[in-house]
């Protein structure tokens, strides 16, 4: 799978999992994913959900604390989290 690939698997995967009222499509690859100051408005409850299922999905597993916030920042660094080795 390729980056842009794995970008657009994330946003459904938000979209699914964070029920969040945009389309996979309107979610921009470098917007901020949790916290009241971003768009979705997502927060730890979506963060959890989000962790299990790149778990679940990639073996990839998000740890606590700053790992987490950088990993769960945007899109774009999720993805770049995934596919590091």
């Amino acid at each position: 799978m390729n980056l842009d690939e794995l970008k657009q698997t994330l946003k459904e995967l938000i979209v699914e999992e964070c029920d969040v009222d945009l389309e996979a499509h309107e979610i921009d690859d470098d917007e901020r994913l949790i916290g009241s100051d971003g768009r979705m408005d997502l927060d730890s409850l979506d963060a959890l959900s989000i962790a299990l299922e790149v778990k679940s999905r990639y073996g990839k597993r998000i740890d606590g604390g700053n790992e987490t916030r950088m990993a769960l920042g945007s899109i774009s660094a999720l993805a770049e989290f995934i596919l590091a080795e």
